[in-house]
């Protein structure tokens, strides 16, 4: 076989190492993982072939690479360096975000994983459904090894075909932001044609409400602020966010800034004012079911203090570790500064400061947590950026597909604002099934420009 019957070879197997990724995701993380292998394994022997370095040059790149070499040094100097060691090499799901970058191009292929990924999502959000409904349903584990997470509020937590209800409410908050951009571009599309009906709405809105409505089954509360406030920017970004460019100001198009700005002021009031109402209602008189009380409960101080001591030993363990205890050594370290507030984990326990802020300064010390926020800091700016550019192209001359660009940007940007967010109340950066899922709608996102480029649009 020749050199570019090879080359092909490992492109295709390449693309196809995507398409079973993204059907894997949300099912089986190891089947995940193995179709990542498949094309990280395609790449280097690539690489070989050609003989030269192929990989992506982004913005983040330098950012990256120092947050890996805070890592290591955290590693040298923590408290039980094999361990870390042993722990560093689970940041290799870094590589989804640079092997998307790498190798996709086009729009049309982008278009096909994105709906893959929604209609797999919604089927596991549709087993969560009956997970809580049914408690005891678990067809993926053998019995005796079934998962069955009861809340405190009494209703059954959602693990689709995750280990854990948080991983499972974690994961479907990224996909409910795509979703969510993609509906909310459509609908406003419906708008301003003044129709009544479109079957590409309908392809979009079904999966984001089954996915939403396996979000609530979760019982996951970081994952329903994190959905909240992904929902709040994605409005604030589609419906005022467009006034603010320069392009759009002096020549509107679509709905007039004015009404733009009143639905999007309705839509945030109505929301604050239904949560604010609901928490504010005595017992009695308001609606009752374990979601409700479940999502009652982020505003009782009582239902989380526990969380607030776990807060105040990892702050403890910063000030006297500045330089971190290194990766994954956390849950070793924690009992020497918990027991002035609460309780000792048991030995061997996964403890972690639910907190992904705190668990990158307790683990990678200050210049880690530095190196981390450098990362999010550049990577916002440059989605901003992507995002004003294609705004500034006029919608009436972009096809189908490139129209497709604008509402993965913003879904994108809010999923990862979401993540952030709950990332306050649960260290979801130390969840593989949630990080890979994240670092690969970063890539989305970069992608956006790379393929505005191919289109000649830039």
């Amino acid at each position: 076989m020749d050199k570019e019957r090879i080359i092909i070879l490992l492109i295709k197997t390449i693309n196809f190492g995507f398409y079973s990724f993204v059907l894997f995701m949300p099912f089986s993380i190891s089947a995940a993982q193995a179709s990542l292998f498949i094309i990280l394994l395609s790449w280097v022997i690539l690489m070989v072939i050609e003989k030269r370095l192929i990989f992506a040059k982004t913005p983040l790149n330098y950012p990256i690479l120092m947050f890996l070499g805070t890592v290591i040094i955290a590693a040298l100097l923590g408290i039980d360096f094999t361990h870390s060691l042993k722990s560093i090499k689970k940041l290799w799901i870094i590589l989804t975000f640079f092997s998307i970058l790498t190798f996709i191009e086009d729009i049309r292929m982008i278009r096909k994983l994105i709906y893959i990924l929604l209609i797999v999502t919604s089927i596991t959000s549709i087993y969560g459904v009956l997970q809580h409904i049914f408690p005891g349903l678990d067809i993926a584990r053998p019995e005796g090894r079934k998962v069955v997470q009861w809340t405190v509020e009494g209703g059954i937590a959602s693990t689709g075909f995750f280990d854990h209800h948080m991983t499972f409410g974690g994961f479907l908050l990224l996909i409910f932001s795509i979703g969510f951009s993609l509906s909310l571009s459509r609908i406003l599309q419906i708008v301003k044609n003044k129709q009544f009906f479109s079957l590409p709405t309908v392809y979009c809105l079904l999966p984001t409400i089954l996915i939403f409505a396996g979000l609530i089954s979760s019982m996951t509360r970081n994952a329903w602020i994190g959905s909240l406030f992904a929902m709040f920017f994605i409005i604030v970004l589609v419906l005022v966010g467009q006034g603010f460019s320069p392009a759009k100001i002096s020549k509107p198009e679509g709905l007039p800034y004015k009404k733009r700005k009143i639905i999007a002021f309705s839509v945030i009031g109505s929301i604050f004012l239904f949560l604010t109402a609901y928490t504010l209602l005595p017992t009695a008189y308001s609606l009752q079911s374990p979601s409700l009380n479940r999502f009652k409960s982020i505003f009782n101080i009582s239902t989380n203090i526990e969380r607030l001591y776990i807060w105040k030993g990892t702050i403890d363990m910063i000030i006297e570790h500045p330089l971190g205890v290194g990766m994954d050594n956390y849950s070793k370290a924690i009992n020497d500064y918990r027991g002035k507030y609460s309780h000792k984990f048991s030995n061997g326990s996964d403890a972690h400061a639910h907190n992904t802020i705190l668990t990158q300064a307790a683990e990678h010390g200050i210049f880690g947590l530095a190196a981390f926020l450098w990362i999010w800091i550049v990577f916002f700016r440059e989605g901003v950026k992507i995002y004003l550019k294609v705004r500034s192209q006029k919608p009436e001359a972009r096809s189908q597909n490139e129209r497709f660009v604008e509402p993965i940007i913003i879904g994108g940007l809010g999923a990862v604002a979401g993540f952030h967010v709950a990332g306050m109340f649960e260290n979801n950066f130390g969840d593989a099934e949630v990080a890979t899922m994240m670092w690969l709608i970063m890539g989305l996102i970069f992608l956006m420009k790379k393929i505005n480029v191919n289109l000649g649009l830039e």
